[in-house]
């Protein structure tokens, strides 16, 4: 009889454990869900959201000798950017970039730091995509020895996640920064032009002097720009760096600190 009843509590306690085991399993399969649905909806919101200020960016237009139309000239900006619709979104709008034949065109703004637009959009909504922006340090209007310009690298794309896919050759060896050698910074009545001339990985906690935004001496900056030629994964065959440059920066999956980073010489403004 004692036996029985110890079986019988034996088997219920296994009952137990399993039901236990069970609700576990399920909890953090709804956990998982909840969580992938959230990156979703992050995603989608950010890519929807910067989908629609594109609508007050036009493609401009130049007329040929023959009174055809044509795309832009090599030293014409693509872009007309309506500044005025954009500012009413968010007054903190410095300007818009946009590289030639890649997905990057999106509104620069610049807070005041470098922490707000990590994790909140142009529009001002709480997601993980964040912003593209200018370090607070710099000057708003570019004219820092050292612009520097930073986005988030996400898995889908967006923001600055195609960098490394065409400039990082350890990534992807078809990268080809021929394809993609012009920057544009567009701003109210200026349209800043940026040919590239490094792309490297690097520490964020080791070369913090990367960024640096405005240098004590010529010969300082002289060092720097030999430095950043010199470490560069390819020779881009720039051998005059102008006095203005701009750094675009994202993070990296192969370290906490890693960095890609894409530097450009100012050639026209």
């Amino acid at each position: 009889m004692g036996k029985k009843k110890s079986d019988t509590n034996r088997k219920s306690g296994g009952h137990i454990l399993s039901d236990i085991m069970l609700l576990v399993c399920a909890a953090i399969f709804c956990f998982a869900v909840w969580k992938l649905w959230g990156m979703y909806q992050g995603y989608h919101g950010g890519e929807k959201e910067y989908e629609k200020l594109r609508q007050h960016v036009t493609v401009r237009e130049k007329k040929d000798e023959d009174g055809g139309t044509g795309q832009a000239g090599p030293d014409v900006c693509p872009l007309q950017v309506d500044f005025d619709a954009l500012k009413e979104i968010n007054p903190q709008l410095v300007a818009w970039l946009y590289i030639p034949d890649s997905e990057i065109s999106y509104p620069i703004v610049q807070g005041e730091d470098n922490y707000h637009y990590l994790n909140y959009t142009f529009e001002g909504k709480k997601n993980f995509t964040g912003a593209i922006f200018l370090d607070a340090l710099c000057q708003p209007d570019f004219k820092s020895d050292n612009s520097i310009v930073y986005g988030h690298n996400l898995k889908s794309g967006e923001m600055f996640g195609f960098l490394k896919t065409y400039y990082d050759t350890n990534y992807n060896e078809k990268a080809d920064f021929r394809r993609r050698q012009i920057v544009w910074v567009i701003r109210p009545g200026e349209e800043l032009e940026y040919r590239i001339f490094s792309a490297r990985e690097i520490s964020a906690r080791k070369d913090k002097d990367v960024y640096t935004v405005e240098f004590g001496s010529d010969q300082s900056f002289g060092d720097y720009l030999d430095q950043a030629v010199e470490d560069s994964l390819y020779d881009t065959g720039v051998k005059t760096v102008a006095d203005r440059i701009l750094t675009l920066s994202t993070c990296t999956s192969s370290s906490e600190d890693g960095r890609f980073i894409l530097q450009a010489t100012l050639i026209q403004d």
